[in-house]
């Protein structure tokens, strides 16, 4: 519809049309635009197609069902000609959405409006306080009218969606709760509300119960409210259970049947969040944007083993180990910290700026706060737990509908607190990794046999903290591009190439973790690009910085950074594509980069697929005649929540070579880069692989066809399961090999 309140109306008309609808939900354009830029949009996209230049204003989801097919058929088809033959609303358009799967994924879609609404930019948000009014339906275009003229007249944005079957319709009014005169609109609002429900005979609570609006029982009930006194006074005589909700428990000569009853809480006799929000100071507020804004919709409470958010709850199913669990803890912290006059900006900012000698400086302080830990209580340390059990898979970050990026708050928090705490002998470890490998590489056989030595094991176990440390590759990715006159990606031998040699070009941008671990998958990139006529250059090895980040090293992945993203700016002037092949480590150029940096600073750097799935028509050589395996693809948790049509370009791109590749739905696999590794992370990392990945892997009828994008994810299998899955690229070249 071109207009909410035509959707509106016209719902009404519906519902009484000759096909009685089964029930009908409806949505505005504040929530639908807040859908399309969620990663639920690609699943839902098609039933949504463009209008041309009029816009979408709302929408109804009109739902049918019924015992007998024939008949379910036949009430469709009547309700689809009688849209076609009614002129009275101007409709856009209609799509059918037929059979559970599709079905659910448009209600999906609508289950998510209510953490998508919290999405909104800036300080004021939705906030739940007038959401569930409900009316009778015959009266709920009218209702709404007169709702939304009180909204406007306070300037006040909003948006709207509900069951208009039962005339219940979702209102949040967005606020500021941590301005004082924004706060009084409250009051002002529920009182204009609540009058207005009773003038259409409706309620203020009707569906999720009257809580602290409570306040309002007595002028909705009348001369029924003293019998709810009396239910109330037979069980809960001593007014032990929710005091102050619903009705007081007054004897019979107590009887209230007036418009108020004191005992009841009011909408602004509580503390309101907003109160304790507002004694965090400002600039750790905007600081810790990615934990404050979360407005507790739950959407990580999810017992879906085989959906990727969040892997430590489904593991403990401890709260305290949630996005939510974590971002309540990170307020808290915020707020206790402003309380007792801690800057916690400037104390990031001196760490990040802090030299070898500042270092050693506060060394003695740190070791003393830490020997005195067990005397001296420090909520820090609750916070610090809960963090610990974090995988930093962004999984988060991509699926919850208010985009709580623990991963991002998790590492400012470590930073925070090891600027008072020592850290482990593993942070510093985890941390360089990336700058230790070089070196390491050189000894690759006598590093692979030290890690085979029981008392090695042990050190690291119990000395370090890390567990099952993966072998270093035999092979050496540099020898191998020079034996086959592979040329490093410099500005001097970029120079050299030719406009039409550009556009036939490719940069490998490498990562630690397959340059130095899976150096085979390296190679075979560089031959399969270089078997579709590219000429493939590799970027000289350097530090991307994600385990620095991870840690909470910030000012030390900001110099790296820096100084990988100039690297990167040098080559990008030549216009020839970079790409990486673990998709974490690339998609740490677009986010952690983007966010130091700054956009500007930072050039683009594709995932494989992306760059592949543009290039198909020019690059893909004819359709394989092989037999097809029937692959399935095993996607890193961070890329196909942080970027959730990766998975669909692999498909594309195999497409090309006339082979099916299957997208496997599936959890995390528990190893999330260097989590797995973490002594203290094992059982709940071994936990989350047997939840979802580990079935799918040893069943005998994926034996061969499994590939999987993330080098942690191949880990991880080679680590539980003894077997070995290949890079998507891998499987390519082994078919084209099998071709020539």
């Amino acid at each position: 519809y071109s207009s909410f309140m035509d959707a509106l109306r016209d719902a009404k008309a519906l519902m009484t049309a000759s096909a009685r609808p089964t029930s009908i939900e409806t949505i505005d354009d504040t929530v639908l635009q807040l859908a399309m830029e969620d990663f639920v949009w690609d699943s839902v996209a098609a039933f949504f197609p463009a209008t041309g230049s009029t816009p979408i204003r709302g929408i109804n989801l009109i739902e049918f069902n019924d015992d007998d097919p024939a008949r379910l058929s036949e009430r469709v088809r009547a309700f689809t000609e009688h849209l076609s033959q009614d002129p009275t609303v101007e409709r856009l358009g209609y799509t059918l959405a037929e059979g559970r799967p599709q079905i659910q994924k448009v209600y999906a879609m609508r289950k998510r409006s209510v953490g998508l609404l919290g999405n909104v930019q800036g300080e004021k948000r939705p906030i739940a306080f007038v959401e569930d009014t409900a009316v009778p339906p015959e009266h709920l275009a009218d209702f709404i009218t007169e709702f939304r003229a009180a909204l406007d007249a306070r300037q006040l944005s909003y948006g709207m969606f509900g069951h208009v079957d039962a005339g219940v319709l979702h209102v949040r009014p967005a606020l500021d709760m941590k301005d004082p005169e924004q706060e009084k609109l409250i009051r002002e609002i529920s009182d204009q509300v609540a009058a207005l429900t009773q003038k259409y005979g409706g309620l203020l609570w009707g569906e999720h119960g009257k809580g602290v609006r409570s306040e309002y029982g007595p002028k909705f009930f009348g001369e029924l409210y003293p019998s709810l006194q009396r239910v109330k006074a037979a069980f809960d005589p001593h007014n032990q259970l929710n005091p102050g909700k619903i009705a007081s428990p007054a004897e019979h000569h107590e009887l209230i049947a007036k418009d108020s009853d004191p005992e009841l809480l009011t909408v602004d006799g509580v503390t309101l969040r907003g109160q304790l929000d507002r004694t965090i100071d400002e600039r750790a507020w905007q600081a810790y944007d990615a934990a404050v804004y979360c407005n507790g919709n739950g959407a990580c409470y999810n017992y879906d083993l085989d959906d990727p958010m969040c892997p430590s709850w489904k593991a403990t199913r401890d709260r305290v180990h949630s996005p939510k669990g974590r971002a309540s803890l990170m307020r808290e912290w915020l707020r206790l910290q402003s309380q007792a006059g801690i800057d916690v900006v400037e104390e990031s900012r001196k760490k990040k700026t802090e030299n070898g000698w500042g270092f050693i400086k506060s060394f003695p302080l740190r070791v003393a706060n830490t020997l005195s830990r067990k005397q001296h209580h420090d909520y820090s340390h609750q916070v610090y737990d809960a963090m610990a059990g974090c995988l930093a898979c962004k999984s988060c970050a991509g699926q919850c509908p208010i985009k709580v990026n623990v991963p991002q708050f998790r590492s400012q928090f470590l930073e925070v607190y090891h600027g008072r705490y020592l850290r482990p002998l593993r942070d510093y470890l985890i941390g360089g990794t990336e700058f230790m490998l070089p070196t390491l590489a050189k000894v690759a056989p006598l590093y692979n046999a030290l890690l085979k030595q029981r008392w090695v094991d042990s050190l690291m176990r119990q000395g370090l903290g890390m567990s099952d440390s993966p072998q270093l590759s035999r092979a050496s990715v540099k020898k191998q591009l020079r034996a086959w006159g592979v040329a490093e990606a410099t500005p001097t031998s970029l120079a050299l190439l030719t406009e039409q040699q550009r556009a036939n070009s490719v940069i490998i941008v490498q990562d630690a973790f397959t340059s130095h671990f899976e150096a085979k998958l390296v190679i075979d990139v560089v031959e399969l690009l270089s078997r579709l006529n590219l000429r493939v250059f590799v970027m000289p090895f350097s530090a991307n910085g994600k385990p620095l980040q991870v840690q909470g090293f910030l000012g030390a992945f900001e110099r790296t950074a820096e100084k990988q993203a100039k690297r990167l700016r040098a080559l990008a002037e030549f216009d020839v594509p970079m790409v990486g092949i673990d998709p974490a480590m690339t998609l740490t150029y677009r986010q952690e980069y983007v966010k130091a940096l700054g956009a500007e600073q930072v050039p683009e750097v594709f995932m494989l697929q992306e760059w592949l799935a543009t290039r198909m028509n020019t690059l893909a050589p004819r359709p394989l005649n092989l037999t097809d395996p029937g692959f399935k693809l095993l996607s890193h948790c961070t890329e196909k929540t942080n970027a959730p049509g990766s998975p669909k370009a692999w498909q594309q791109v195999f497409a090309a070579f006339g082979l099916e590749l299957e997208l496997a739905i599936t959890g995390c696999c528990g190893m999330s880069g260097t989590y797995g590794h973490e002594t203290r992370n094992v059982a709940t990392s071994k936990t989350i692989y047997a939840q979802s990945w580990q079935p799918q892997v040893e069943a005998d009828e994926n034996t061969g066809k499994l590939l999987a994008t993330g080098y942690s994810c191949r880990s991880q299998v080679k680590r539980y399961s003894a077997q070995t899955l290949h890079h998507p690229l891998q499987a390519l070249l082994t078919c084209l090999k099998r071709e020539s």
